[in-house]
């Protein structure tokens, strides 16, 4: 088993926590005695941890190396004479992995992909960390039916929650045969004291963390909700950790809504520190898969409110462990929010709740569950 080649590619333009199963995975499979190679759209210091040697990096970017000027010459006076040779191609043709595990962060990214490797015969699986209904429009019947085609030549496809599946399924209008939901790792140390916080000076503080995005995360639609005069005159402040494209745009607009309890910190690997300080999670967020966000929160023995998307409601029991809103829109969320105010005095015992929950909904260790499933797979 140990002679096995993997290719591991993703479809994420940057870094972040859609590949942290992948990446674990693969450090998982290296240090077992597996050959593993891993094609990127990012730079290769961010896998350089378990991709030692910069032989096993494929920069997706530069698929195509441009031709030497002496057959471009050439390629003038006889027009088709010498083609430029695609790295990727060269790459499958060359290594001939026995599976490749694609990591998208959306199933409908990765179809070219996915046609190279129907192309070559090469057997593989995918794993997809978000559906969204906002693709839906962008895409018509034929394409509907080779995504179909190429879901169906998977030997596997991996959902990060059932309602991504169930979501996958219609946007295809198709039952998945070949589908099945796996987990996102937990990768943080919880410290041995870590207490929920007494607020300081009665003011509750609530923590959003994540990409600084508003189409993803949906920050401006909270900002629309505290923009009103009763949660500036509430003792609660809104902190938000990350980094990304909106910072000035949340900023203007905090300023232009005249909101002062709500602050943009630098992303923080420390996540710990956070819940030294903080009293519940906030997710306005427009699509998730499965929050690695969430999942995190509640082993830390945090709350959430969050918006009904992706596999939120498979982790949050409304009023028990956190509070759902609806749908991602002001009205909805401004109803979970004041909701969860009500019974903010319940929010240290909610937390503990969550971390029960999830515990008891995760495998002890997802990347060993997946990579079993892995084997499974190449042993057959």
């Amino acid at each position: 088993m140990q002679n096995k080649k993997i290719l591991y590619v993703s479809t994420n333009n940057e870094w972040g926590g859609s590949e942290i199963l992948w990446t674990q995975s693969a450090a998982l499979f290296i240090m077992q005695g597996f050959t593993v190679k891993a094609a990127v759209k990012y730079n290769y210091s961010f896998i350089q941890n378990f991709v030692q040697n910069q032989h096993n990096y494929i920069n997706l970017n530069n698929r195509i190396k441009p031709l030497h000027f002496f057959f471009r010459l050439i390629n003038k006076f006889i027009p088709g004479t010498i083609k430029s040779t695609d790295a990727f191609y060269e790459s499958l043709i060359m290594y001939k992995p026995d599976l490749i595990i694609l990591s998208q962060g959306n199933n409908i990214e990765g179809r070219n992909l996915m046609k190279d490797f129907v192309e070559f015969k090469i057997p593989f699986i995918t794993i997809t960390q978000l559906v969204t209904e906002v693709h839906w429009p962008g895409i018509n019947d034929e394409q509907i039916d080779q995504l179909n085609f190429l879901y169906r030549r998977a030997v596997c496809n991996y959902f990060v929650s059932e309602n991504t599946k169930l979501l996958h399924e219609k946007m295809l209008g198709e039952s998945s045969i070949n589908a099945t939901v796996i987990y996102n790792p937990f990768t943080k140390k919880i410290p041995a004291e870590l207490y929920y916080p007494t607020p300081v000076n009665d003011i509750y503080k609530v923590a959003l963390i994540g990409r600084i995005e508003t189409l993803h995360k949906g920050y401006d639609i909270l900002l629309d909700v505290i923009k009103e005069e009763k949660w500036k005159r509430r003792n609660i402040h809104f902190s938000v950790f990350g980094t990304g494209p909106h910072i000035r745009l949340l900023t203007r607009l905090a300023a232009l809504y005249n909101v002062t309890n709500f602050t943009i910190y630098h992303y923080t690997e420390d996540i710990a520190e956070v819940w030294k300080t903080h009293h519940i999670l906030l997710m306005p967020s427009r699509m998730e898969g499965q929050s690695l966000t969430l999942i995190e929160t509640m082993y830390f023995n945090r709350a959430a409110i969050a918006t009904n998307v992706g596999g939120v409601a498979e982790l949050i029991e409304d009023g028990v462990n956190g509070f759902i809103a609806r749908h991602p829109n002001c009205e909805d969320l401004d109803t979970a929010m004041e909701k969860a105010w009500e019974k903010r005095s319940e929010w240290e015992i909610m937390g503990l709740n969550a971390g029960k929950a999830i515990i008891k909904k995760y495998p002890p260790n997802t990347v060993y569950y997946f990579n079993g499933l892995i084997n499974t797979i190449l042993q057959d």
